[in-house]
């Protein structure tokens, strides 16, 4: 007795069913996916760099407020170059 299997050409995996042949290359697809990763990269690195910006922004912020904090001018001292010195330090830090 046939099988009517037994006339169907078994592929590797031995499936009954014919191998599909493969897709047709289509570069216009190739095209939209790399223009698709392309535009997520350069999203990702804007907002990377947003926040590594701002971090600094924070953290300028922060060491400018301690350095004038530091450097405040210091009453009662009788040393006129250490005063002026201070002074000099304040005026360039922006205090």
């Amino acid at each position: 007795m046939e099988d009517a299997r037994d006339h169907l050409a078994e592929d590797s995996i031995g499936s009954a069913k014919p191998p599909r042949p493969p897709k047709p290359h289509d570069p216009e697809r190739w095209k939209r996916q790399l223009l698709r990763v392309i535009a997520a990269a350069t999203v990702a690195a804007a907002v990377l760099s947003g926040i590594t910006a701002w971090e600094t922004h924070q953290q300028r912020a922060m060491d400018k407020a301690l350095y004038c904090e530091a450097y405040a001018s210091s009453s009662g001292s009788e040393d006129a170059t250490f005063e002026e010195q201070q002074k000099k330090l304040r005026d360039a830090i922006g205090c």
